[in-house]
């Protein structure tokens, strides 16, 4: 390792007010490092700014609270104390190295040397530290590995990931990101074990798994979801195979009718087929229940015609039958009519649900009692929907008491 400091004080413009308070109040002790150094070279926005720092967890906390700042020991055990400022949340770590590490867990020790703390991280290009004045620090050549756009493993790629499994997936989501082509090392490492995938949280893979999915190059996203199912990477945490076309499929819609899919929109996509199997995927993605209704949803209405797909206007919200629809759409192996796509995706966005003209009072002077007013009352907002949402209340007064008439 030969230390390379790359001095670029024009960094420090980009720093946000609270950014620059702790500066001030730690002086030299604290130093920015990670994602959002590589982020400040790549021009590109920042969600977090966090630090690392040779000093112990209380004498950070000591030193936020002498000028009145809230200090929150968030993850102590691992030396991480949030700063709020203004408001806004700012992790400081004390530099370590973890210690006894099995790919999930590991026991922290505090220490006083940067470099070192470097060696814990997983990818050259999150192992950057820029202090306040504008000072780069860069041990393993991360500048050069984000100007080639190369996602590296410090030093060892096996290594690196036997300290933490979930840098498999981390490997992946970085290099769809960032980088033009797979580093063949870490492929090689990655596939070597991707069977202690199986070892980590489904908390853990649900997070890391969908930040790959929700990556805007698209390009790149398919090419990494490709190799992860010809390398049987995805078969160890997903029993559900990757519908990889269909997605593909998916974002030329986008493109060519200008809209963008939701997250939940692209996983019902890229897994729902014919041997799908809602209760051991929700379980694999550790889908809230809002998820799992709306997978079971797309699964259900998945071979519905477009008519049936209206008709389900007068039952559920407009957003989720055009996702259903787009969800077919995505699956249909025919080429795509787009004049045709365009004009059903302006009805379900532009569609405004008229109200209902009857009710269950009108049904119980009729006759109707108990469950047979809700069995009446759908069955009319069925007849309703197929006649274009134009029907009275007397022409379904009319089809509630002899629906074969009516509807004849």
């Amino acid at each position: 390792m030969v230390l390379k400091i790359l001095k670029l004080p024009e960094l420090t413009k980009s720093f946000p007010a609270e950014v620059k308070t702790l500066f001030q109040v730690f002086n030299s002790e604290i130093r920015l490092v990670g994602g959002c150094v590589r982020d400040l070279l790549l021009k590109k926005k920042i969600a977090d700014f966090d630090f690392a720092t040779k000093l112990l967890p209380d004498q950070i906390i000591k030193i936020l609270e002498k000028n009145h700042l809230k200090a929150i020991p968030t993850g102590i055990k691992f030396g991480t104390i949030t700063a709020v400022v203004n408001h806004k949340n700012f992790e400081i770590t004390t530099l370590r190295k973890d210690n006894e590490t099995d790919g999930r867990h590991c026991e922290p020790e505090f220490i006083d040397d940067y470099e070192l703390d470097a060696t814990r991280r997983d990818f050259t290009m999150n192992a950057l530290y820029l202090d306040e004045a504008g000072n780069i620090y860069d041990y393993f050549d991360g500048i050069l590995d984000l100007n080639n756009q190369e996602i590296k493993f410090i030093d060892d790629a096996n290594k690196r990931i036997k300290e933490d499994y979930l840098r498999i997936l981390r490997f992946f989501r970085f290099s769809c990101k960032y980088a033009k082509k797979l580093d063949r090392e870490g492929l090689a490492a990655c596939v070597l074990q991707k069977e202690n995938l199986k070892k980590l949280s489904r908390e853990r893979i649900r997070s890391e798994f969908l930040k790959i999915v929700g990556n805007e190059n698209k390009e790149n996203l398919l090419k990494i979801l490709q190799v992860l199912k010809d390398q049987k990477i995805s078969a160890e945490i997903f029993s559900a195979r990757l519908e990889i076309k269909a997605l593909a499929r998916l974002f030329e819609i986008e493109k060519k009718l200008k809209f963008s899919a939701d997250l939940k929109l692209k996983l019902a996509v890229l897994f729902l087929n014919e041997n799908f199997d809602l209760k051991v995927f929700a379980q694999e993605i550790c889908a809230t229940n809002l998820e799992k209704k709306y997978l079971q949803l797309v699964n259900f209405y998945s071979a519905s015609s477009l008519n049936e797909l209206k008709t389900l206007l007068a039952f559920e919200e407009k957003n989720l039958v055009l996702d259903l629809y787009l969800s077919a759409l995505a699956r249909n192996n025919q080429s795509l009519k787009i004049d045709e796509a365009k004009k059903n995706i302006e009805f379900f966005q532009n569609f405004s649900l008229p109200n209902f003209p009857l009710n269950g009072d009108d049904l119980m002077q009729l006759g109707f009692k108990g469950s047979a007013v809700g069995d009446a009352i759908k069955k009319a907002k069925v007849f309703w929907a197929r006649n274009g949402f134009l029907l009275k209340r007397e022409d379904l007064i009319k089809f509630v008491i002899d629906p074969e008439i009516s509807s004849g």
